[in-house]
């Protein structure tokens, strides 16, 4: 018996922004995308994990930006309403009233400061964001962490992701893993377990 359900939050309750922040510095900079892309994903897991802040970042990501060009292209940005995606959320409600609802998500600190203000958490039992524990998917470290902080088992618990390396992770840890494709997709393979 199932007695936790466990989300990714980016890419299935809101669309995260970073790369459309990427692309418009880049635009504003005239800084190579190509460059920047590759300073990107180098950084990402250091950002993840809480090891670099969002300035570090940034400015490591874009070597020439400016204090103000910062504030201007990206903490700005996160202060703006993020585009929900109602149907997860109702989903997320219905089903936290019967049973454990957590975010296991990467992350970084200024998603998760705009998140909580514009209250996007407030449906889940329990948060796990990679630049809060310091562990990130798709590394069994993260599941671990999950797992000793809830007391739960893998298997009694269904992991849902948009990204099939974290999906695979998740299987690998024993936890029952759902590929999330769209609203429909995932509310059919829960109801085919039995949850919904």
């Amino acid at each position: 018996m199932f007695k936790a359900l466990v989300f990714d939050f980016n890419g299935i309750f809101v669309q995260p922004i970073e790369q459309r922040i990427l692309a418009e510095v880049c635009k504003a900079t005239g800084f190579g995308r190509w460059l920047a892309l590759s300073n990107y994903f180098f950084l990402l897991p250091d950002l993840q994990q809480g090891r670099l802040s969002p300035r570090e970042f940034w400015k490591r990501v874009f070597p020439q930006l400016t204090e103000q060009e910062y504030i201007e292209m990206v903490e700005l940005e996160y202060e703006k309403p993020f585009a929900r995606n109602e149907d997860a959320y109702s989903l997320a409600q219905q089903l936290s009233g019967r049973m454990q609802v957590h975010v296991l998500s990467n992350s970084n600190f200024l998603q998760g400061k705009a998140y909580r203000k514009q209250k996007l958490y407030r449906h889940f039992t329990g948060l796990f964001l990679s630049h809060e524990t310091g562990a990130m998917k798709p590394f069994p470290s993260a599941f671990r962490h999950f797992l000793a902080q809830t007391g739960l088992k893998a298997g009694e618990c269904v992991f849902v992701d948009d990204s099939a390396v974290n999906v695979f992770a998740a299987r690998a840890m024993g936890f029952r893993s759902i590929m999330y494709k769209g609203n429909r997709q995932l509310v059919a393979e829960l109801n085919r377990i039995g949850i919904v």
